[in-house]
């Protein structure tokens, strides 16, 4: 009989967590089911109970068994691994409530226009989005969530920063751009709580959403992500810490968004397996054991860590020149409607409260405010903006263990010491625009917006150990562009941005972007027609210019870089189908080659990339796909597998008609090609010709519950080390991913 330990962690066991959620979840599901639900409410109590424990007892059994002896280029997107259910949201009415939304999420553009985004609130796939490969379809990994990674996909990767050493964790960065804000109806909270493996390496992850508005104008809020992975294999542990505060002020004259991020990174780098046949053949190492500890496959290095630690601080605000007009008769009975259903809903809310015996204090008494606009409608004409940005990076690279230095061909620091790189980068950004707005006038059918800019950068990393000197750089530019767009109507939207560097270090620097789209009626649904597109023409990223550490150093001045591209996708929602074709060309192009050393290609490369997501659904049955094609014309300097794709087939149903259950079991491939190699002395990934990874299935399978505002889940990973012989579930050369592991996590939605 196994024994299950109890861990010797100093944090709260995640048992007595869960139970405490779990009951107060339910309590609130008491007060809103109908008779039948109301009558089953104690059953669902215990059941729900019942099933997490044996999901948390199941997750130590096989941990210790083991143990002991994955762009935003894209429109629509099957990433979430939703769209074979249409609602899929936990905002969606349930029933006969309200369709109006309680809460809605938005992005920014560059200039600070809103626009609206999905939230993570789908009943389906939980568990594979807590995965590191719910990045996306192919996502190479150092091994545990919180790693260093990087995106199999060539699209799907970003323009690189000047501070390289953060570009590996682009997954857990909030920046401007893909940070959420909120407009809510009621406070809104999510938390989110996974684990996987036992005590000595476990994974843990605990993300934390809350918000609300304070009045119609106002909203505050803030999101938390902490994960804690202690690692599968000696020396790779991850801590994240990341953080933000973020609030936003609306009215008719005035808009405001702000955020305060601050994240701060700590990973335990082992250089990867010194010797792979640990993995690919553990039978040659068991000495009549029966299994083999993964923590004793010995590594490359140990004793050695890398922190990357960052702040944002960011203000978007504009001033909304216009009149106002009286509402029309449509907009009149709009108008009169959603106050009814606002009216309808407190009033439901109140009576159900009321039934359950739960006491709310009587509201103040407040006079309502005179609206002197309240049967008009304010049209803005135009605006002045204005955004600043300051974000402050800071890294270093550190080690205690002894022979660290023979792991190196070069060291440009005296013998003796101990490595201690450091780098650091801030920059502050200020922008000013003009904009008219469209739509204010019959004839004005689009927008248009100019603005200038100036930029400050200041970069410090280490020098010469002998003199103890560091090296300093300070940068600074001016920029122009415009933007024009059109966002209203079904027939035709488009956008196009453009930048200009006319003074400074980045003289001559432009980026062009933009998009057009057309929807229409096929098949009796909804389907679209859409062009993306850019082109780039920039300085390499600072730090892939100038560094010096103890193993590698560079001082180069390198060429502009040139990147076009162009995309086509055609999405069919009846048949549930997406297709997509682009082509990119590079001029000039920045790599690290198997020395470590940044090279800049001067030939041209082509990278012709062809995307199919395609779900199908019948009854209780779905089945979710996505294949991703993808050629370099240069595949010593380019590599990229060939072939990606990502299989998604499950069932679902429901037990005692308010539990939703998705039983089912997904597969990641990708054809061998030469990956890069993972660096821990610069953080970068290299180019090598000598071992290839890939066409290896990552086999998962795993249960979705679904209950009222209450997502929670178990899930199998990696089931392929267990059934295939002399696997090789290799993410990067020398680095594996986890083995066979039990991972579960519970989500809980509150917004009441």
């Amino acid at each position: 009989m196994l024994k299950i330990r109890g861990t010797k962690l100093k944090s709260p066991r995640p048992e007595a967590f869960i139970q405490s959620f779990s009951h107060s979840i339910i309590q609130s599901i008491g007060r809103q089911v109908n008779k039948k639900e109301y009558l089953c409410r104690h059953v669902m109590k215990r059941g729900l109970y019942i099933i997490i424990f044996a999901a948390i007892c199941m997750t130590d059994v096989c941990a210790q068994v083991r143990g002991g002896s994955r762009s935003e280029r894209g429109g629509f997107s099957l990433s979430s691994r939703s769209a074979a259910q249409v609602p899929d949201s936990l905002l969606a009415p349930d029933d006969s409530t309200s369709g109006s939304s309680p809460i809605k999420a938005f992005r920014l553009s560059e200039l600070g226009e809103r626009y609206i985004v999905p939230m993570d609130t789908d009943r389906m796939n939980t568990a594979g989005s807590t995965l590191i490969e719910g990045q996306g379809i192919a996502v190479a990994h150092t091994g545990n969530i919180g790693s260093p990674s990087q995106s199999r996909i060539f699209t799907e990767r970003r323009e690189s920063r000047d501070f390289i050493f953060a570009d590996p964790y682009d997954a857990y960065i909030i920046t401007p751009q893909n940070g959420h804000f909120y407009d809510t109806k009621v406070p809104y909270t999510n938390v989110l709580y996974t684990r996987a493996g036992s005590s000595d390496r476990m994974e843990e992850q605990l993300k934390m959403l809350l918000t609300s508005n304070f009045g119609k104008k106002i909203n505050i809020g803030g999101d938390f992500d902490y994960i804690y992975g202690r690692g599968f294999y000696h020396s790779n542990g991850n801590k994240l810490i990341n953080y933000r505060l973020f609030g936003s002020y609306r009215s008719d004259r005035y808009e405001a968004s702000a955020h305060l991020r601050n994240f701060n990174m700590v990973s335990s780098e082992n250089g990867g397996l010194s010797n792979d046949r640990y993995v690919t053949h553990p039978d040659e190492f068991a000495d009549g054991k029966r299994k083999i500890d993964t923590k004793s496959y010995p590594t490359r290095l140990t004793g050695t860590w890398n922190r990357v630690r960052g702040k944002d601080l960011f203000l978007s605000q504009r001033y909304n020149l216009g009149f106002y007009r009286q509402l029309t008769t449509k907009e009149a009975e709009r108008k009169k409607q959603r106050e009814e259903e606002r009216q309808r809903q407190s009033e439901e809310e109140t009576a159900q409260n009321e039934k359950n015996g739960v006491t709310q204090p009587p509201p103040a008494d407040e006079e309502p405010e005179d609206d002197i606009h309240e049967d008009e409608v304010f049209v803005p004409v135009s605006s002045i903006i204005h955004t600043f940005e300051y974000e402050d990076n800071r890294r270093r690279f550190i080690s205690n263990y002894p022979v660290i230095d023979t792991c190196y061909s070069n060291i440009y620091a005296p013998a003796g010491q101990m490595p201690n790189d450091t780098a650091s980068a801030w920059r502050m950004r200020n922008t000013f625009a003009l904009s008219m707005r469209e739509g204010f006038q019959d004839w004005a059918k689009f927008g248009l917006a100019v603005f200038a800019g100036f930029e400050s950068r200041n970069f410090k990393f280490s020098g010469d150990s002998a003199s103890d000197t560091a090296n300093r750089y300070d940068e600074f530019s001016t920029f122009i562009g415009g933007e024009i767009l059109k966002q209203r109507g079904d027939i035709l939207t488009y956008r196009a941005y453009g930048e200009l560097y006319i003074a400074g270090k980045d003289l001559g620097e432009f980026r062009i972007n933009g998009n057009v789209k057309t929807r229409f009626t096929l098949l009796g649904r909804e389907a679209s027609l859409q062009a993306n597109g850019f082109i780039r023409n920039v300085r390499p990223a600072f730090y892939q210019q100038h560094y010096f550490g103890r193993y590698f150093r560079w001082d180069r001045q390198l060429k502009m870089t040139q990147h076009a591209h162009v995309e086509g996708i055609a999405a069919i929602e009846r048949t549930r189908t997406q297709l997509s074709a682009g082509v990119e060309s590079l001029q000039n192009h920045v790599y690290f080659s198997q020395d470590g050393i940044p090279e800049q290609f001067g030939g041209n490369i082509q990278v012709i990339t062809g995307r199919l997501k395609q779900d199908f659904r019948y009854k209780a049955l779905g089945w979710e796909n996505e294949l991703v094609y993808q050629i370099s014309s240069e595949k010593d300097i380019l590599p990229l597998p060939q072939l990606c794709a990502y299989s998604n087939l499950y069932a679902t149903f429901k037990l005692f008609d308010v539990l939703t259950v998705q039983l089912g079991a997904d597969v990641h491939y990708y054809t061998a090609y030469y990956t890069p190699y993972y660096e821990p002395a610069t953080q970068q990934f290299l180019n090598q010709d000598k071992i290839k990874t890939g066409n290896y299935p990552l086999l998962n399978a795993y249960a979705n519950f679904h209950l009222k505002q209450t997502r929670f889940f178990i899930t199998g990973y990696n089931l392929g080390s267990l059934i295939i012989d002399h696997p090789e579930y290799f993410s990067m050369p020398h680095y594996p991913t986890n083995p066979m592991l039990i991972k579960m996590g519970l989500s809980v939605m509150f917004n009441n």
